[in-house]
């Protein structure tokens, strides 16, 4: 058998009445129940796969039950297994407990999922008996979660005892527990800590991606890609969303673990900085920028000095670019070092955590690859021809002429973009600027119209106004 054993007698309640919880708002931190109706749960999960639950509360025996009963609705009949619970030591009742051995039969499917809810149990009784801790307890066999002979099934005074029919699966689960549980594991201060080193926790064997913890207990092992994380992560209960069945989506970890990097320690970050400037595809690299430092939030002044140290460690005075070919080149033009790193999200907080970006240094113009340089008559000439017809067709929506700008690639000399509006100017590029051509003419009308429209390249406005001329002119 399997014993799960905690100092401290839970009331029977706890087992045979659904959403009474002990540990709801109990005021002692580190507990991990709230929903009042995992234990219930997890006792159906073990009376659905046919296996034995003996409860003891200090000397009162709890065994847990089934028997077959019969449901109508007028229509038809259905048969159902009512749960009950036969009392002894203390007491001989049979009590009904007015649930049906289906109950939870879609979300709790798993015999890892009852034991975790017992030992969760066992750890919350544990940390409110002894002040908030439980080392000790572990250490000296107060609160234990072992394999026992059928003759050590007997009560305890002062004392909440759990036994399990132990099959392949729990004696697996049983394995993982250092895994499963910080509390259990050779750091049992890791349940204090929120960013955890990569060690040996991950459940699926040669795999490397961030395991999740609540309170020091598992929630998930995340699979998406990529699956290389450099931390484990372990959450307050208000600081992840479970379930019922004590799960989380994969959206709300990632979300979480974010949230967790903007309030990293200099030390932890030194890590993922170091990995970004080495481009190595990792977890922590494709977290969301959002919620590294949403934009409606301003970070706290020892949050930005944590970022600061930690990129200088990692990077000097360099400046932190996105990853593309071009941003540090252009940086480094203009006579500063560089370093390019793995995600633009990262480098999108950074600049929020007041660490020097490509941003800052570059104008919006050279962050695409481009140099602006002197205007040519010829591209003057073009959209002073182009707003000729724009006016005389009485469709300038009131604008102004708009003012004029050359520009070079200096990343690509073969570009597709011939020009662009931006900010009351037209851009048009150096290598079509050069004397009367099509393309040239083409372009500033393109440009021109987006200054009148106001409307971004393949719009519907931006074609209605084409259109529109069009119709103007043959009319």
């Amino acid at each position: 058998m399997l014993l799960i054993q905690n100092p401290g007698e839970a009331p029977a309640e706890g087992f045979t009445l659904l959403g009474v919880s002990t540990t709801r708002d109990c005021g002692v931190d580190g507990t991990i129940g709230q929903f009042g109706s995992g234990t219930k749960h997890a006792i159906n999960v073990l009376l659905r796969a046919g296996l034995q639950v003996i409860v003891y509360c200090g000397r009162t025996r709890m065994e847990f039950k089934t028997r077959d009963d019969l449901v109508s609705d007028g229509l038809i009949q259905k048969s159902v297994q009512r749960v009950y619970v036969q009392f002894g030591g203390t007491s001989t009742k049979k009590v009904d407990l007015g649930w049906v051995l289906d109950f939870g039969a879609i979300d709790w499917t798993e015999l890892g999922m009852a034991v975790r809810e017992f030992v969760s149990n066992a750890i919350d009784r544990t940390v409110r008996e002894e002040c908030g801790q439980f080392e000790a307890a572990i250490r000296e066999g107060r609160l234990s979660v072992r394999k026992v002979p059928d003759t050590e099934i007997r009560a305890k005074a002062g004392f909440t005892r759990v036994f399990i029919t132990a099959n392949d699966e729990i004696n697996r689960y049983l394995d993982e527990l250092p895994k499963r549980f910080l509390h259990f594991s050779d750091q049992p201060s890791d349940v204090k800590k929120h960013l955890l080193p990569k060690a040996d926790r991950n459940l699926t064997p040669g795999r490397r991606s961030a395991m999740v913890y609540r309170e020091g207990v598992f929630v998930r092992e995340l699979s998406e890609q990529p699956a290389v994380s450099l931390y484990d992560y372990n959450f307050r209960a208000h600081e992840i969303q479970i379930d019922e069945s004590r799960n989380s989506s994969e959206y709300a970890v990632r979300a979480a673990c974010a949230r967790a990097m903007k309030t990293a320690e200099c030390d932890e970050l030194v890590p993922v900085f170091r990995s970004l400037t080495q481009m190595e595809d990792t977890f922590e690299a494709a977290l969301d920028p959002y919620y590294l430092c949403p934009t409606h939030e301003t970070p706290k002044e020892e949050q930005q000095q944590n970022w600061q140290k930690a990129w200088e460690a990692v990077a000097g005075e360099s400046v932190m670019c996105e990853p593309t070919a071009q941003q540090a080149m252009l940086v480094q033009r203009k006579g500063k070092p560089a370093k390019t790193v793995k995600s633009s999200g990262w480098a999108q907080a950074a600049q929020r955590f007041g660490i020097t970006t490509s941003v800052k240094v570059l104008t919006d113009c050279e962050s695409k690859g481009r140099e602006e340089c002197p205007v040519t008559p010829a591209a003057r000439k073009a959209v002073e021809i182009v707003w000729g017809w724009i006016e005389c067709l009485g469709m300038t929506n009131s604008k102004e002429l708009p003012n004029v700008a050359c520009f070079r690639d200096l990343t690509c000399a073969e570009a597709d973009a011939m020009g662009y509006y931006r900010d009351g100017t037209v851009h048009i590029r150096e290598d079509i600027a050069s004397g009367d051509n099509k393309y040239l003419l083409k372009t500033a009308l393109e440009e021109c119209v987006h200054h009148v429209t106001g409307a971004g390249d393949g719009s519907r406005d931006f074609a209605n106004f084409l259109i529109d001329m069009v119709v103007e002119i043959a009319g």
